[in-house]
């Protein structure tokens, strides 16, 4: 019955006259910004997609109304979390003591974490992401962080620095890939945890996201390119997982969308790590 009713509505709503208004509908929704965490269109590149954005808000997160996004989830730990908190927990416990979160946004995850979590006297946890964040994070920092451990940067090349590098929910927004952007250290980090990664089964791809208060191009990785990619750098996978309470919906193309994201952990082989 379910079934029958589910397929009945799916050939109304693409009935050539409903099917316009529906597309109409979302259009004025998405331009208008009330189409929050949907995407739009399909392309080939960065530039391609960041042309198809509508022009009605920036573009991406460097500016002073998405610094001011997600106070909200401050304290607050997601299904998603706890397999990242178990490999931070394993990688603290084997020493590691430097944590780089590229796109770690005011520092979300170290607040968080920190409700759960023992973390050493003597971490340092470095957030990376772009300046508008970044001046604001560490305005943050000041009333909320005692311990004193949270520091700020917006250049990526600290990296090389860190025994860790984590990072939740920020490589799609970025216009080099995770194993583009570790290729250029000098010195690569041990560990890096991986999270809320949008990945397709087939192919790259580029879409156009609405945060609200802006678009973001967004990428769509290649699952076995991504995965390729980092071990030819030198990294072991040593876990994965799917963080099912997450999805991507590019609108009215199923093809493209996708009903889940990934996580991984992975170690750098010892032949691999030079430099440290």
């Amino acid at each position: 019955m379910g079934e029958r009713l589910s397929n009945a509505r799916s050939i109304i709503g693409n009935l050539p006259g409903i099917r316009h208004w529906r597309h109409e509908r979302f259009r004025n929704l998405f331009e208008s910004g009330r189409a929050v965490g949907t995407c739009r269109g399909v392309f080939d590149s960065y530039e391609a997609a960041a042309s198809a954005a509508p022009a009605s808000r920036p573009l991406g997160y460097d500016h002073d109304d998405a610094a001011e996004m997600y106070r909200d989830r401050i304290g607050q730990i997601y299904p998603s979390d706890y397999p990242m908190m178990f490999w931070l927990q394993r990688a603290l416990t084997q020493g590691a003591r430097r944590v780089f979160d590229l796109g770690g946004h005011i520092g979300l995850s170290y607040y968080s974490y920190a409700t759960r979590m023992e973390l050493p006297q003597d971490l340092s946890w470095q957030v990376c992401d772009v300046p508008a964040v970044v001046d604001n994070g560490r305005e943050e920092a000041k009333a909320r962080d005692n311990a004193r451990r949270l520091h700020f940067t917006a250049d990526f090349a600290q990296a090389t620095q860190a025994d860790v590098l984590f990072t939740a929910g920020c490589l799609q927004y970025l216009q080099e890939t995770l194993a583009q952007r570790l290729s250029s250290l000098p010195r690569k980090p041990e560990w890096l945890l991986v999270n809320l990664l949008p990945l397709h089964p087939a192919r790259d791809y580029w879409t156009v996201q609405s945060i609200g208060t802006a678009y973001c191009p967004y990428r769509i990785q290649h699952d076995e390119g991504f995965f390729q990619a980092i071990r030819q750098l030198g990294y072991r996978q040593l876990d994965r997982w799917e963080n099912l309470e997450k999805s991507c919906w590019v609108a009215f193309d199923n093809e493209h969308s996708l009903d889940r994201y990934h996580g991984a952990v992975f170690r750098l082989e010892p032949a691999f790590n030079v430099g440290g």
